[in-house]
């Protein structure tokens, strides 16, 4: 309840804000009742929908486009919004396909990339390469590109967007058939923190290894870290190595400090084969752990964070 006040709240504040220099935000909501929890993310906060209302318009000033979340259960349906008058009807049955989205050139524009052939996707990416929607596609997703245009596009791009094209991968669609099985050996891998303090695994025999693979967002490596640094404070032979799925190491820094995390250990952002090092490994699921030996074999894997599943491992396997 307080959250929708608070969006209902800032409605009021910003109704006197002009259509040329703002947003006007109109959402039309179709068959839901009061207790249905709908609701919108985007650089405010995460703000609850009076599902009550039928219709119900939101007015604020953009400094330029930016992406919007609609929030419904476990389903999410995400959109571009800017300065315009914007429209924005959900429909309750099919939920993810129901949404209608009018008077948003940033969406439009979104929407040309991702539908456009590939042949045609490089030119519309092109013409646009300095709008935020073109940036967005090309950090997130330059590997649907010929090989060629994502070399040539990435080139033109900025610092970030190249950092998040190399280093934000996605579990899904990764390739793990082939991936690394209890006896076999290692793959070695060099990887560096943000800072860039470099890590290669190979310069790390004669000592156990522990690969955390774990994620920004993911809820239970974090539920996880605080038992893992008390559990392994006392173990000499060991060498623990974080490594992130994503590139979100500004807001995995505030994460870490409003939980009083600190990790005694690399955490590791940056590898040039990061995709093939989680492709390899079978990342599937968050965390993901695997104990080599100090002769770089692969001596067990496991998942989630299990009630003293560390500490029986590291006993199991004499770690000292």
């Amino acid at each position: 309840m307080k959250k929708t006040l608070t969006l209902l709240a800032f409605c009021l504040l910003s109704l006197n804000l002009t259509a040329q220099d703002s947003l006007r935000l109109t959402f039309k909501l179709e068959g839901f009742k009061a207790k249905d929890q709908l609701s919108i993310a985007f650089s405010e906060g995460q703000f609850l929908l009076p599902t009550e209302k039928e219709e119900l318009t939101i007015s604020r000033k953009l400094e330029s486009p930016e992406p919007m979340a609609i929030l419904y259960k476990s389903k999410y349906k995400s959109l571009w919004i800017d300065n315009n008058d914007i429209t924005v009807t959900i429909s309750k049955s099919g939920f993810k396909n129901g949404i209608d989205v009018q008077g948003s050139p940033a969406e439009d524009l979104w929407q040309q990339i991702v539908k456009a052939p590939k042949d045609e996707r490089a030119k519309i990416l092109e013409e646009n390469i300095d709008t935020k929607m073109a940036q967005s596609y090309l950090s997130s997703r330059s590997n649907k590109l010929f090989p060629e245009d994502q070399e040539r596009l990435l080139a033109m791009s900025n610092p970030k967007t190249n950092d998040l094209a190399k280093y934000n991968i996605s579990l899904l669609g990764l390739d793990v058939s082939e991936r690394l099985k209890e006896g076999d050996s290692m793959m070695d891998f060099i990887a560096s923190t943000i800072d860039n303090q470099v890590t290669s695994t190979e310069d790390l025999r004669g000592k156990f290894i522990l690969l955390d693979f774990a994620g920004t967002g993911c809820g239970w490596c974090w539920v996880e870290y605080p038992n893992m640094v008390k559990s392994l404070e006392k173990y000499e032979n060991l060498q623990v190595l974080t490594i992130n799925e994503d590139f979100s190491h500004e807001r995995w820094r505030k994460m870490a400090e409003q939980r009083d995390i600190n990790l005694p250990w690399p955490v590791l952002w940056k590898a040039e084969n990061k995709k093939e090092i989680f492709a390899k490994y079978g990342i599937q699921v968050l965390p993901t752990h695997y104990l080599i030996s100090p002769e770089g074999i692969i001596l067990e894997r496991w998942q989630g964070a299990k009630d003293n599943k560390l500490e029986r491992v590291l006993q199991k396997h004499k770690v000292n």
